[in-house]
């Protein structure tokens, strides 16, 4: 179906939505029961949902089709990082900005009519304290995990053969305790925290 904003060449160009004006968009039928959607750029093409969990996309090849592409990306399987900010010039011609980061192997791009620079500034700092916060944690992550092991016994000498197994299921118990406690404690999978602290 023909759509003007084809033809101008700004079906691609985002406007950028905060939470109130995301809550009935389609896009949340896709989300998870006890998911939050915080902040949208959404064009006649494409739709980009940060949420507390997860990026989620809807693509379309042009604004007027009405066959839709989902993709769903959690932050815990594809790490955000590479973040940066491409501002517009003064020309007539620059009618955009661009937000662009990587999650996983992905390059992602997301353009922005620059007239809402001040907004999509805010939602670029929320990525990329994301992003911060998981190198951080990969990083403790490492430390940690190169230190659990260097504590665990590697040979155990028991007095009395009955009580080997025991002694190794004991061992093999606290490690699985200590692997669940460092998963838990750098691997988060909300990042509620972010937005909200932000006022986003």
């Amino acid at each position: 179906m023909f759509n003007v904003k084809d033809v101008l060449g700004t079906s691609d160009i985002c406007n950028c939505l905060g939470r109130a004006s995301i809550e009935k968009d389609p896009i949340l039928n896709y989300l998870l029961p006890h998911e939050t959607a915080y902040i949208m750029f959404k064009s006649g093409k494409e739709t980009h949902l940060f949420t507390d969990l997860a990026y989620v996309t809807i693509r379309g090849i042009t604004a007027g089709t009405s066959r839709r592409y989902l993709d769903r990306i959690e932050y815990t399987e594809a790490p955000i990082s590479d973040v940066c900010f491409e501002t517009a010039g003064y020309g007539i011609t620059d009618r955009d900005v661009e937000l662009k980061f990587t999650m996983g192997a992905k390059r992602i791009s997301i353009d922005i009519w620059k007239n809402e620079i001040q907004t999509a500034l805010g939602y670029y700092r929320a990525i990329l304290i994301i992003s911060h916060e998981q190198a951080k944690n990969r990083e403790l992550m490492t430390l940690s995990v190169d230190a659990l092991s260097r504590m665990m016994p590697t040979n155990v000498v028991v007095a009395e053969p009955e009580k080997e197994q025991s002694v190794g299921e004991a061992i093999a118990l606290q490690a699985v305790k200590a692997a669940s406690f460092l998963h838990r404690q750098y691997s988060p999978q909300s990042y509620k925290h972010v937005f909200e602290s932000l006022g986003l």
